[in-house]
């Protein structure tokens, strides 16, 4: 569905990906106060984000660059080795970015828009299982092997969560805390902001701690 980029000014960032990248602003939001932050591991939560997207729109992955409001953006650990360490992007010639707050992008031939994403593990069989087994991600998810430090705030700069959506988010926990995976959190509902439907998501960790999060997509309109 979507790989949450966390940045600390989002106009910049919006040109950068917009200009360098070829991805268009296509939702913005923007929850007008804080909410409860439990889901996230946050007291309370508020941001402002835009949702960054190539020609298919949400018919493809997109980038949720995001800008935390409550509480303000920190920068990640220089010590980190596992966990997102980089993007890919189709569209151009092969190339190799890094966006206004440090993250890495790798520019890539092919369709243009959000093609994946790359996560650092401490064990890639038992990540592979995980990301192909388990959640069935595939090629959107490439395993590289890294060591060291675990899970990071939520408001943290840089990609912080891969979000996916799903019909059900009630059967998809169950089956996770099956596999042995705990959730954050319940599912909780919160607001996206004015004119935005309320959506209801949990976040859980991979094996490393590297956070994803089921967003329960809502019901068409009349539905529900």
């Amino acid at each position: 569905m979507h790989v949450n980029v966390n940045c600390r000014d989002l106009e910049r960032s919006v040109a950068f990906y917009r200009d360098v990248l070829g991805l268009q602003p296509v939702t913005r939001t923007a929850p007008a106060e804080a909410q409860p932050g439990e889901a996230f591991g946050l007291e309370s939560a508020q941001w402002d984000a835009w949702m960054m997207a190539g020609p298919q729109g949400f018919g493809a992955p997109v980038v949720d660059l995001l800008q935390w409001i409550v509480p303000e953006p920190v920068e990640r650990d220089g010590g980190a080795t596992v966990g997102f360490c980089r993007l890919r992007v189709g569209g151009g010639a092969y190339a190799v970015y890094a966006d206004p707050d440090g993250t890495a992008v790798d520019l890539r031939p092919g369709p243009p828009g959000l093609t994946g994403v790359t996560v650092a593990c401490s064990d890639p069989e038992r990540s592979s299982e995980f990301y192909t087994g388990l959640l069935g991600l595939g090629d959107f998810v490439e395993l590289v092997e890294g060591a060291g430090s675990g899970p990071r705030r939520a408001n943290t700069l840089g990609i912080w969560r891969l979000a996916v959506a799903t019909a059900d988010i009630d059967a998809d926990v169950a089956a996770l805390a099956a596999a042995g995976v705990r959730c954050l959190s319940e599912p909780v509902e919160m607001s996206m902001g004015p004119g935005l439907p309320v959506l209801r998501f949990v976040l859980f960790p991979d094996p490393d701690g590297t956070m994803l999060e089921l967003i329960e997509r809502p019901a068409p309109s009349g539905q529900g």
